[in-house]
């Protein structure tokens, strides 16, 4: 009988929080390598398969991403950059016959632009939440206010304000049109990230909620746990915006009891590895599954599962 052949996968963004607890599971099933803008990394993880890329935003990035899918015959590649997203997504998938693990084209432009999502959001009657852009914005909403770019990675640039001047203060030192900047009504509640893993046929293969504990820029300290309302909502997302991919969805439980989603990241998040450490492989699911129907409820963790962050430190000499 001849030896299994591991399938090959491609990740980004290798300096993440993902790593490399992600990488120690995905090891054993399957051969990895990397590609990360950050050339401290090749010290860091002197024993992978490190190439060390132009930024996601070069343009010669998407060449140097196709030599190394040709050169190792890459199978899969996961981007977890959100600024290679569409470039990815619309000039590599095919190439070489390589998979790109991320949701639809269409579905990535739309996640991807906040004001977007947040009307079609309110179209579908999935979420409301008053947005509206800085040049449109007239106090229609009490404050304090949220404001952020409409095109950015995660709470990047988000600022809660309170008065016109304070607005006008963001908007020149951030060196943003007016028309580049969303806001929308302050949100307070408890907050849940929830990663669905969903495959090319929109079909949903599992639904992990977590309930934010701690947050600083990334979670810092999360819990598992088991929603049917949010469940509910998030089958209601795949039905009506159809990501045909891994999806992040951030939403706030107000004190009204509604559910209010301020963001959607068409890829895994870095709270992914909670789902790892409860026993399901999201990556293993999304391939397994790929072209092929699934039946039956989408698989969740367990509740309980806490994740607590904390930082490392990790010498060496050059």
């Amino acid at each position: 009988m001849g030896k299994n052949i591991k399938k090959k996968i491609l990740i980004s963004g290798l300096g993440g929080s993902l790593f490399p607890f992600l990488h120690n599971i995905l090891k054993i099933k399957y051969d990895l390598f990397y590609v990360d803008n950050d050339t401290f990394l090749k010290d860091l993880y002197k024993n992978l398969n490190l190439y060390i890329s132009p930024l996601a935003s070069s343009k010669d990035y998407i060449k140097f991403i196709k030599k190394i899918i040709l050169k190792h015959k890459i199978d899969f590649f996961i981007p977890l950059i959100d600024e290679e997203i569409i470039s990815v997504k619309s000039e590599i998938e095919g190439y070489n016959e390589l998979k790109i693990i991320s949701p639809d084209l269409d579905f990535c432009f739309l996640a991807l632009n906040k004001y977007s999502l947040m009307k079609t959001l309110e179209k579908e009657k999935i979420s409301i939440i008053k947005s509206f852009k800085a040049n449109n914005f007239k106090w229609q909403i009490t404050p304090p206010i949220f404001v952020k770019p409409i095109i950015g990675r995660g709470s990047r640039g988000v600022k809660k304000l309170k008065n016109n001047e304070s607005l006008n203060a963001y908007i020149n030192l951030n060196f943003l049109d007016p028309k580049e900047i969303l806001i929308q009504e302050y949100l307070s509640g408890i907050e849940y990230t929830i990663g669905v893993t969903v495959n090319n046929l929109n079909h949903i293969l599992s639904i992990s909620i977590k309930r934010i504990i701690r947050k600083k820029g990334i979670t810092i300290i999360a819990v598992t746990e088991k929603n049917q309302e949010i469940s509910d909502l998030v089958k209601k997302v795949v039905q009506k915006l159809a990501p045909k991919g891994p999806i992040n969805i951030q939403l706030f439980r107000t004190k009204n009891n509604e559910f209010k989603i301020f963001e959607i990241n068409p890829r895994f998040s870095t709270t992914t590895i909670m789902s790892y450490a409860c026993g399901i492989d999201e990556i293993s699911l999304y391939i397994d599954f790929f072209d092929k129907k699934f039946q039956g409820e989408p698989i969740q963790p367990k509740e309980g599962k806490i994740l607590h962050r904390r930082w490392e430190n990790i010498f060496y000499e050059k």
